[in-house]
């Protein structure tokens, strides 16, 4: 049996699952490293701790994590397809590694992260 999502190693092994699904596929690469030319020494630390400030209260994450993401819609536009697939991604790692409260409430919370952005981006494009 798969255990709970328990702490900050457990995050990092989870994001980096993630990661390795989202550069793997050819609709994804584009928007991380063309455009937003991530550096996942950087990066997945930081999303360590946004999903460790979500699950755990922690409050290690002290960024708006809203504002890169438009920023990001307005360089590259994100579609539904970009969306489908981040939570598909995420969901799957999620499911590979994990089974417990914590690991349904961070599919629960990606759902409704990846929901929220993709209303702000829809109304941004309504906005031009």
């Amino acid at each position: 049996m798969k255990k709970d999502i328990q702490n900050r190693d457990d995050l990092m092994q989870l994001v980096t699952l993630f990661y390795e699904k989202l550069l793997a596929d050819k609709d994804m690469v584009p928007i991380f490293i063309d455009v937003a030319k991530i550096d996942l020494d950087e990066h997945l630390p930081v999303l360590v701790d946004f999903w460790d400030s979500i699950l755990f209260f922690t409050a290690t994450y002290k960024r708006n994590a809203m504002t890169p993401h438009l920023i990001l819609h307005d360089k590259y536009p994100l579609t539904q397809l970009h969306f489908d697939k981040w939570l598909a991604f995420f969901n799957q790692s999620v499911d590979e590694l994990f089974a417990g409260e914590k690991a349904q409430l961070a599919k629960d919370r990606a759902k409704s992260i990846a929901m929220l952005m993709q209303m702000k981006t829809e109304n941004m494009n309504l906005a031009k």
